[in-house]
């Protein structure tokens, strides 16, 4: 069942939250040993388009978006905004702040999944082996070594940030009063901002609350009892209910993207989740998702036949949350984020009631039975670690992520060799000597960046239909290539 409230003794209170601190801290420390590497990431290429796509229009029009969530317009994800200008404004160009930022957010996410699963399950061992599986994944490690996943960072925290506050209100059996709804639906519309992924949050919120009523015989006396508590979740779907027709009709919608564009059928769905879990299994290959899909009824019976309300929760969780994810072309690493935790929350119940089934085939005391448990717990997370380690090395695609982001570093760096600021206003032709980025409009986006002025036309070779008269008007020439930039031409009254 899900967890009921426990009135505790003070001095066990405090052994609790003493516990509960020192679990959290070795997680922490965990989760740094991966991630404290990911400081010497660079950016990569997409991150300078995601920068430049807030900077250009600026401050004012990108944080009001975020307001708008009924009108999807330029610039798109929002909640970006507040990440990226203030990190440029504050430290331009140097990859590190972000990086900080970054790991911050996700190492500020770890106590949440604690908060979250403790107060779901009512199990400190289900909490840990949840939180320590949502630690780090090698198949997530876009989310710590490649800047340009941070929307599904935010979204991530923002996700689960709104459902810990829901759910820790509800489960005092009281409903959330104006204000406490106001955070409520403030923290989700940043995780819709974020990302669309997170507009599954509403579903899981009514079926939390269809749940802790299960046995309704007179609808009626529900509808007018506890009407309330079902406020937040209409609310919330009603909000998604606008966010979605707004994402659909947009011109700016993503949903007008070849990589984005939806095809509702069973065979892609069937296809996508087993794709899901397969990489949740390091396997990509394998015909091991499929299975697991197709098993599905077996959770959802085991859960209702055991009448254990998280395990109803999560079999409904693990179906509903790849849903935003299910339809458009095969999508994986760091989108898991958010179905990584309902898998994580089943296999550390069902190793919960393994454990315990043992203490009573063997008729271990309360005693005993917990030290079983302890050191179960142990054993798992131990085993988990190790094997979190080993595919990291055996994978070794940190090395990879850490590499694809020192590119626009040396770009950075050979626009910046120049010693040049243009004067406002200029025309600017950017001659790449080579291909060597996909973005076409990438060059534009770096050289704009590290001159930080939006009165300056940057036009790159090949990508505009310019006549020789208007390259020869040019105020500035400029040859370059990943790790040098020369200065081929300069109008006269632009010479210092």
């Amino acid at each position: 069942m899900l967890a009921q409230p426990i009135r505790i003794a003070p001095g066990r209170e405090q052994n609790r939250r003493f516990l509960n601190a020192a679990c959290i801290g070795l997680l922490l420390a965990y989760f740094l040993h991966f991630a404290l590497p990911a400081l010497r990431a660079g950016f990569g290429e997409d991150e300078m388009m995601n920068l430049y796509f807030y900077w250009f229009p600026g401050a004012f029009r990108s944080i009001r978006a975020n307001f708008c969530f009924w009108s999807i317009s330029y610039p798109q994800r929002p909640a970006g905004a507040l990440y990226y200008l203030p990190l440029y404004y504050f430290f331009s160009l140097d990859p590190l702040p972000y990086r900080i930022v970054q790991i911050s957010i996700l190492a500020a996410t770890i106590p949440i999944f604690f908060y979250l699963a403790r107060l779901l399950s009512g199990s400190r061992t289900v909490a840990f082996l949840v939180t320590l599986a949502m630690c780090y994944h090698q198949e997530l490690a876009n989310l710590l070594f490649s800047g340009s996943f941070i929307y599904d960072v935010l979204c991530g925290f923002f996700y689960f940030a709104a459902l810990t506050y829901y759910v820790r209100i509800r489960e005092q059996g009281v409903a959330l009063h104006a204000g406490q709804l106001a955070i409520f639906l403030a923290l989700y519309l940043c995780a819709l901002n974020s990302k669309e992924m997170a507009v599954s949050l509403p579903v899981i919120v009514f079926i939390y609350e269809v749940l802790k009523y299960p046995r309704i015989h007179d609808w009626k006396q529900f509808a007018l009892r506890n009407w309330s508590v079902a406020v937040p979740a209409l609310i919330a779907g009603l909000v998604t209910a606008i966010f979605i027709y707004a994402e659909l009709n947009s011109a700016y919608s993503l949903a007008h993207l070849e990589a984005y564009r939806p095809v509702f059928s069973w065979h892609r769905f069937t296809l996508t989740n087993a794709h899901f879990i397969n990489e949740l299994l390091y396997d990509s290959a394998s015909r091991i998702g499929r299975a697991v899909l197709f098993a599905w009824p077996v959770v959802f019976l085991y859960a209702f036949w055991r009448r254990d309300r998280l395990l109803q929760l999560m079999a409904f969780w693990v179906v509903i949350t790849p849903l935003p994810l299910a339809f458009i072309p095969a999508r994986g690493s760091a989108m898991l984020y958010i179905v990584l935790f309902g898998w994580a929350m089943i296999v550390a119940r069902m190793l919960e009631e393994v454990i315990g089934l043992v203490g009573r085939v063997v008729r271990l005391s309360a005693p005993r039975t917990a030290m079983l448990r302890t050191l179960a717990t142990a054993a798992v997370a131990v085993a988990l670690a190790v094997f979190t380690q080993w595919q990291s090395h055996r994978f070794n695609r940190t090395r990879d992520l850490m590499n694809s982001g020192q590119k626009s570093l040396h770009v950075i760096q050979a626009f910046r060799s120049l010693n040049l600021q243009p004067a406002p206003g200029s025309a600017i032709f950017l001659k790449p000597e080579t291909r060597f980025y996909q973005n076409p409009y990438y060059p534009t986006f770096v050289a704009s960046l590290v001159w930080n002025d939006r009165s300056l036309r940057v036009y790159v070779a090949g990508q505009q239909q310019l006549t020789q008269e208007q390259i020869a008007n040019m105020n500035y020439i400029i040859s370059f290539n990943e790790f040098s930039a020369q200065l081929v031409r300069a109008a006269e009254s632009n010479r210092s």
